[in-house]
């Protein structure tokens, strides 16, 4: 397993109202200062396959977005893993281009191990910098669920070190000490 490297993802377009809150979300993670260092910030925009190279490398990555899942405005989402590889296109402006960069990341065996897609629903994508009320009440919580995301795939990286230091140190115990059996 490579070394762990986690990225925040944001996706939007800044011109487009509601489709603006994964850019703004992640603007917001990266002013508060609310994640730990070496957790990368990545302004993805509207990139999509632009975004292979600097997402090279990683094994964690928690993409942020508008998704439209047809629910109340302002709804949080949440996808992980394979249930990323079953949305349809038409869930997001970005999610063909976010679908074509996980692809390419597969076929070039740099797929992170770990994908979630958190997401707002939005209420208007029109021609507009501003948020809608319902969007943007939902910033908050947006950023509150990437925090524990990012902190619970820590949490695990850490636990796996320590799990795997004590197997080796276990492993070179009995290598220097063996059983005798009979």
């Amino acid at each position: 397993m490579s070394e762990p490297r986690i990225a925040v993802l944001g996706l939007g377009n800044l011109m487009r109202t509601d489709d603006a809150a994964g850019m703004l979300a992640v603007a917001a993670l990266r002013a508060q200062k609310r994640l730990p260092a070496g957790v990368e910030v990545i302004e993805g925009g509207t990139l999509g396959l632009d975004l292979l190279h600097p997402l090279e490398g990683v094994t964690h990555l928690l993409a942020i977005d508008a998704v439209d899942a047809g629910v109340a405005p302002g709804t949080m989402l949440h996808f992980s893993n394979h249930e990323i590889a079953n949305l349809p296109i038409s869930k997001s402006v970005h999610l063909l281009g976010f679908a074509d960069l996980l692809g390419a990341m597969r076929l070039t065996g740099g797929e992170p191990e770990h994908v979630v897609v958190l997401g707002v629903q939005p209420e208007v994508i029109t021609w507009g910098t501003e948020l809608t009320d319902k969007v943007a009440a939902a910033i908050p919580r947006l950023l509150g669920a990437a925090v524990e995301q990012v902190a619970g795939w820590l949490r695990e990286i850490a636990i796996r070190k320590i799990r795997s230091h004590y197997a080796q140190q276990e492993k070179e115990t009995r290598a220097r000490f063996p059983l005798v059996t009979k």
